[in-house]
């Protein structure tokens, strides 16, 4: 199936308008942003989108979309009392009871620790702690992803690097930092983190592209953890 000449100018302004709403999401506004700048990313990866969709050719899928599960939760407006009004819906295994799908690296445990909108975390003991979500499917309808998040113990000094893997046009499995979470001593929401690189959904022939998220816990102190609730993903229904 190729693309009509109409298409391929409505996916290439949309992926161009896309770069732009998700590099001024992503811009660090000072030195204590926890969003890292990917706006040089996103643009890279427009111009092969705009460059693949021009040829009327659809982008490649790999071992990523293979495994990724598209079915999430009821959206709801999960954050509002924090002020968010939009509405999220909980990925696949999200909520930690089944983590069959999950990666881990020297990760704690996943603990009963009550918090406002779950029974259950991710926490990190140590230094090198990582978690890689299950594989889930993600398109320009999900520009963002939200958890709660505590810091126990600590100075305040210890972050989780966010990192999305994601498959580029070719299919191959890239990876991009997308943000350094802070978190205080009680339960609070992260900030909303933009996904980025689901513009790639624009150049596929399903309407959507595979992602996994890469939790990887920074700086941690002795008698220090991090913990992490469900993980959420706005599925665009509020705006």
């Amino acid at each position: 199936m190729r693309l009509t000449g109409f298409r391929v100018l409505t996916v290439v302004a949309l992926v161009f308008g896309l770069a732009l709403i998700g590099a001024t999401a992503s811009r660090a506004d000072d030195g204590d942003s926890q969003l890292m700048d990917t706006s040089h990313q996103v643009s890279d990866i427009s111009k092969k989108i705009a460059e693949l969709t021009a040829k009327g050719q659809f982008a490649k899928s790999g071992k990523l979309a293979a495994a990724a599960d598209c079915g999430f939760g009821d959206p709801s407006q999960t954050f509002l009392a924090w002020g968010d009004s939009a509405s999220y819906s909980l990925a696949p295994q999200g909520d930690y009871v089944d983590t069959s799908g999950w990666s881990f690296k020297n990760t704690g445990a996943i603990t009963s620790d009550p918090n406002p909108l779950g029974s259950n975390a991710l926490s990190f003991f140590k230094g090198d702690s990582e978690a890689i979500s299950p594989a889930m499917c993600v398109s320009v309808d999900n520009p963002t992803i939200r958890l709660m998040m505590k810091d126990v113990g600590g100075n305040g000094k210890a972050d989780i690097k966010v990192t999305v893997l994601y498959e580029d046009v070719n299919g191959h499995t890239q990876h991009l930092t997308l943000a350094k979470l802070k978190a205080s001593s009680s339960w609070s929401p992260t900030i909303a983190i933009p996904i980025a690189v689901n513009v790639l959904s624009t150049a596929s022939s399903s309407g959507w592209t595979a992602v996994a998220f890469d939790f990887k816990v920074e700086g941690l102190q002795k008698d220090e953890s991090l913990e992490l609730g469900s993980l959420y993903v706005d599925p665009f229904v509020s705006r």
